[in-house]
């Protein structure tokens, strides 16, 4: 028997967590802080969790994600779900416009709903008795892939509708980023250790096309409704289905604007152009859509077009200005980004003095130098960025600028990741990649020190407290307890903690190191062929080369590490506070995998070279393409044609979760 007060509070938590997602996703507003949040959220997991009979299909804890599925099932759309057809100027809208009031023999202008272009994934959701049910991606229009289990754990999305009486519905609407939880999601990765996302367009793809939904539930994805499949009972016009969409819980736009005529029309989309940076979510144009349902269907539609409907894009958003110097940026994980210094230019409604080059590769495919002329755009309406280089019209270019081998803010080594793109410094030491490397050296796949986690890491080098993971060893009681949340038993705590890891192994001890390239795997096989740190590090380059799934470009960053002075320096002070970390012999083991060809596609957070190590020690064979010999394909967020092309072939489609149960 469930007690009437826990029954009450259940209720009550329910609905305050239902009313502070309206609020964020519909009102864009808050009244609590994210902790405050979490608490309530917390809360009802508890409640449910004790009492069983209290489960319900719209509670808000449904949100967490389940287990991965093996594949998407297919979704059919009918009516299918049109894209649409473009204009690209005033003249071009005037001319569909002409169209629309001749073959509609219309006396008046006829009324226009003009709403913002979101740039999203396209989605509907199918709603039975009020209640959701089903919900896929738009696919070709008439096919897509069934999402429901990752849509579920969006927010925004009532999972039960807010009717009095049962609805039938099948809504339609774009699946995006809002600006603040784009670049909070990146700060995030970035201050983890992960790749960030490019741009929200991508990157919500992505995260709604996960095959395990827990993934999809830890990105911050919104959903804006624009339409319906079908007209529901009383509703006319296009207006007056957006006043109903959000009196039954679901976002729509709040930026819509119904106009009369051309010249109407043509203010609206000025108007949405130069207010588009204030928006909470990225815009790329104007739709624009016959306002009355009667019309629309007396208009029809062709093959691949509505014929009552038009996208409007803006004009890019691009300067164009003098490319001044090339400076390279440390980032938290050590990360080496070019960055263009630039002559002042507005772009986007913002004035612009440097801009993103990203990488070497892109670098060298823009072939950007000092004192060309660039053109500069905001990447997603947020990151500034080079787009290409107009070359230099007034004499000889510059030389091409020289990727650096020796990190600016350090001097230490720096390296490439083999199969990425990315440089990143070697040194564990180096101040601005201090907090990082703290934080990896104590993470479960590394030294595995309890209570050395990001927020203790963040004050150890902000204060001044260390200088280098070995200076960890020399911290005293007096120190911790001055630190901020912590007390003298979480002090001695840490202080055990720190004593016990000297004693770890070869492969923990290198994975901590963080040099580029090597983790788990990699560390791993390094513990099976040397005996010890001093045997591994005096090794030659072509000894690595001689182990299984290294390559040129990690067997020199091994050796690099090792015998650069100031990584040296770095590992030594680790042996003199206590370390001597021994090699282990594990022999072959099981190979789960034997005989099974493997392909690794989409953003899956293992490296590539980590990847492909341990799936050739389960026994596999790794290609880089899908075909009929393929037996295996892990997939991950952003996986594109590989992942069509396997599901195409009936191709064993995994999660790189169940890769590593699998391996495991």
């Amino acid at each position: 028997m469930i007690p009437e007060n826990v029954r009450s509070e259940v209720d009550n938590l329910r609905e305050r967590i239902r009313h502070h997602n309206r609020l964020y996703y519909t009102e864009d507003r808050i009244e609590i802080s994210d902790g405050e949040y979490d608490a309530l959220m917390r809360r009802l997991i508890e409640l449910e969790s004790r009492w069983p009979g209290l489960a319900s299909e719209d509670s808000p804890t449904l949100r967490v994600g389940s287990q991965p599925l093996p594949r998407f099932p297919s979704i059919l759309w009918d009516p299918p779900m049109l894209s649409l057809d473009n204009v690209f100027s005033a003249e071009e809208f005037a001319e569909f416009d002409r169209r629309v009031r001749q073959e509609l023999n219309l006396e008046n202008d006829p009324v226009y709903s003009v709403e913002p272009k979101l740039d999203g994934l396209a989605v509907a959701i199918i709603y039975e008795n009020g209640v959701l049910q089903r919900a896929g991606t738009r696919g070709d229009g008439s096919a897509g892939e069934d999402v429901t289990p990752n849509v579920r754990t969006l927010r925004s999305i009532p999972l039960k509708l807010t009717s009095t009486s049962p609805v039938d519905l099948v809504v339609r609407g774009e699946v995006i980023f809002r600006k603040n939880d784009f670049e909070k999601m990146n700060r995030e990765r970035e201050s983890n250790g992960q790749d960030t996302f490019v741009n929200p367009r991508n990157a919500a793809s992505g995260s709604l096309r996960q095959l395990d939904s827990r993934i999809t539930s830890s990105r911050p994805l919104s959903f804006i409704a624009y339409g319906t499949a079908h007209w529901p009972a009383g509703i006319s016009s296009q207006s007056s289905l957006f006043n109903y969409l959000e009196g039954l819980g679901i976002p729509v736009n709040p930026h819509n604007i119904v106009c009369r005529g051309v010249d109407e029309v043509e203010s609206a989309y000025h108007t949405l152009e130069q207010k588009r940076d204030e928006f909470s979510w990225e815009i790329d144009g104007v739709v624009i859509k016959l306002n009355e349902a009667s019309l629309q269907a007396e208009m029809g539609t062709l093959s691949r077009f509505p014929r009552w409907a038009a996208a409007w894009k803006f004009r890019a958003e691009e300067a164009v200005t003098r490319l001044i110097d090339i400076e390279i940026q440390v980032g938290r994980t050590g990360k080496l980004t070019p960055v263009a210094k630039l002559e002042p230019v507005f772009v986007g409604g913002v004035t612009v003095s440097s801009a993103t080059l990203h990488n070497e590769d892109e670098l060298r495919r823009k072939d950007a130098r000092p004192g060309d002329m660039v053109i500069v755009r905001r990447a997603g309406d947020v990151i500034p960025e080079v787009v290409r280089s107009m070359g230099n019209s007034e004499g000889e270019r510059g030389k091409r600028f020289e990727f650096p081998r020796i990190c600016p803010v350090c001097g230490g080594p720096v390296a490439r990741e083999e199969d990425a793109s990315a440089h990143r410094c070697m040194n564990p030491s180096c101040p601005a990649r201090l907090r990082e490397s703290l934080f990896h050296w104590g993470a479960r796949d590394a030294l595995d020190i309890e209570g050395l986690g990001s927020k203790l890491a963040e004050q150890l080098a902000d204060r001044n407290m260390v200088k280098d993971v070995a200076d960890l060893y020399s911290l005293t009681r007096l120190q911790l307890v001055s630190l901020d949340r912590m007390g003298e038993k979480s002090a001695d705590n840490l202080l055990s903690e720190l004593q016990r890891s000297l004693r770890t192994n070869l492969q923990k001890f290198v994975a901590g190191l963080g040099i580029p390239g090597v983790g788990r795997a990699v560390s791993g096989l390094l513990s099976e062929r040397y005996a010890d740190l001093n045997e591994l590090m005096d090794a030659p380059v072509d000894e690595f080369l001689a182990i299984p799934g290294v390559g040129p470009v990690l067997a020199d960053n091994l050796y690099r590490f090792f015998h650069e002075k100031i990584t040296r320096d770095v590992v030594n002070r680790l042996l003199s506070a206590g370390f001597s970390p021994q090699g282990n012999s594990t022999g072959d083991g099981e190979k789960p995998l034997l005989g099974l060809t493997v392909v690794f596609t989409g953003g899956i957070s293992l490296s590539r070279s980590d990847a492909r190590i341990m799936a050739e020690k389960a026994g596999a064979k790794v290609t880089g393409s899908v075909s009929e010999k393929t037996d295996i394909v892990v997939a991950g967020p952003g996986a594109g044609e590989k992942l069509q092309k396997a599901r195409k072939l009936g191709l064993e489609i995994i999660s790189e979760d169940e890769f590593m149960r699998r391996i495991k």
